[in-house]
């Protein structure tokens, strides 16, 4: 996956089927860098930045899950307990993605590709089953 380079937005960047928007810029997204219009994006109340575009909504909306997931998982946590809902075993290992920890059960070891340094590498690592279901999300481009 190549990296896009970050530059300031200046315009609004929605495109219509014939001509892009003509809309005064008020803000970048925060997940594809593209800037929009009142028409094409929204600054939430908390100042995330965010366009109309599915996918941009869709990491908007997982991002809310995952935190929902991390707070409850960390209750669960605190009583020694796995971080998967419903389950009574005790935590064993912590997930290198969400940083909760949970059962062997509910751990899987994967080989990620990361970007360090802007060098693209191959790593082990060990994550939960609810962040192994939103990689397919974010590996998308």
């Amino acid at each position: 996956m190549e990296i896009r380079e970050y530059r300031k937005a200046t315009r609004c960047d929605h495109r219509g089927r014939l001509r892009r928007c003509a809309g005064s810029l008020i803000g970048q997204c925060q997940y594809c860098a593209r800037g929009f219009c009142g028409r094409h994006g929204n600054i939430l109340e908390d100042g995330q930045e965010i366009c109309v575009e599915p996918r941009c909504e869709r990491l908007r909306d997982d991002v809310a899950a995952h935190l929902v997931f991390k707070s409850e998982a960390r209750v669960r946590n605190q009583e020694h307990r796995c971080g998967e809902d419903g389950c009574p075993q005790e935590h064993t290992m912590r997930c290198d993605r969400c940083g909760c920890r949970f059962c062997e059960d509910h751990l899987r070891q994967v080989i990620m590709t990361v970007t360090r340094g802007g060098e693209v590498q191959s790593e082990a690592a060990a994550i939960c089953d609810h962040c192994r279901a939103r990689l397919p999300l974010w590996a998308e481009e």
